[in-house]
């Protein structure tokens, strides 16, 4: 048996900062100027090189900001925001489009039959990476899924996608202003905070958090609320999904951190 110690490599390690939470046009709620040129653009000019596309209940406009960012940067992660049957907002996302779709397809399937009204909601449009528009959603893609937050996060867990409960800081639409607490044995990957200043009050309210990892996002649905004083920053080997996943892990070195916004 060796008397030496078990050496470890540990990679060589880029910044990247990251908005895991952007809304485009198919949303009801965001503004028609959350296009993909748009969206691309503004990420490029923040300095953010990741980002999520995470609409409501659809990920039919990922691959139009994914076709207009090409190899990047910045990367494009496939995501849907679920509101559950607790009225809880849960950022879902996924290593691919094709498995992104798959749980697209089952989030459809417990929508309410609700067919949308631009004039009361907004208007839910699906573009490509021309921003040529393709069609109109017409089904209300706002409201509750017929799915606990049980049961989406073993839906997301099952496809291998990271599960990230929203604005958990908000007093509306939030893990803990809804529920109160987080559920014990619910897997969750980090939890997305609203204002990063007050973290520390939050954990004071919440002790049993402290050893979660923590993000922030713009959760945009207006082009200038990209530009955010505080971003979530990544320590990765490499701009992959993967490499996030293992940075959620603090594997190897790897870390997610909230940090102010580089705008270099």
């Amino acid at each position: 048996m060796s008397v030496f110690a078990e050496q470890i490599d540990v990679p060589m390690l880029t910044r990247y900062q990251a908005d895991l939470h952007i809304h485009t046009v198919l949303s009801p709620c965001a503004s028609l100027d959350m296009g993909p040129a748009n969206i691309v653009r503004a990420a490029r000019r923040l300095g953010t090189g990741i980002i999520a596309i995470a609409d409501h209940h659809s990920v039919a406009n990922v691959p139009a900001v994914a076709e207009y960012a090409g190899e990047g940067p910045p990367l494009v992660i496939p995501g849907i925001e679920v509101q559950t049957k607790e009225e809880v907002h849960l950022l879902c996302l996924f290593p691919d489009l094709n498995t992104a779709d798959d749980f697209a397809a089952l989030i459809r399937d417990k929508l309410p039959p609700v067919r949308n009204r631009p004039d009361l909601f907004g208007e839910q449009v699906v573009v490509n990476g021309a921003e040529e528009i393709l069609y109109f959603e017409e089904i209300l893609l706002a409201g509750s899924v017929e799915m606990t937050v049980e049961a989406v996060a073993r839906e997301v867990i099952k496809r291998e996608g990271l599960l990230i409960p929203s604005h958990v800081d908000r007093p509306a639409y939030s893990l803990l202003a809804n529920l109160g607490f987080l559920p014990p044995g619910l897997t969750v990957h980090a939890l997305e905070i609203s204002r990063p200043q007050h973290i520390d009050k939050l954990l004071t309210e919440h002790p049993n958090l402290k050893d979660i990892v923590f993000i922030t996002s713009s959760d945009a649905h207006f082009l200038s609320q990209m530009d955010t004083k505080y971003v979530t920053v990544f320590y990765l080997a490499g701009l992959t999904f993967g490499e996030i996943k293992l940075a959620f892990g603090g594997k190897a070195g790897r870390r997610v951190l909230i940090e102010a916004r580089d705008t270099k």
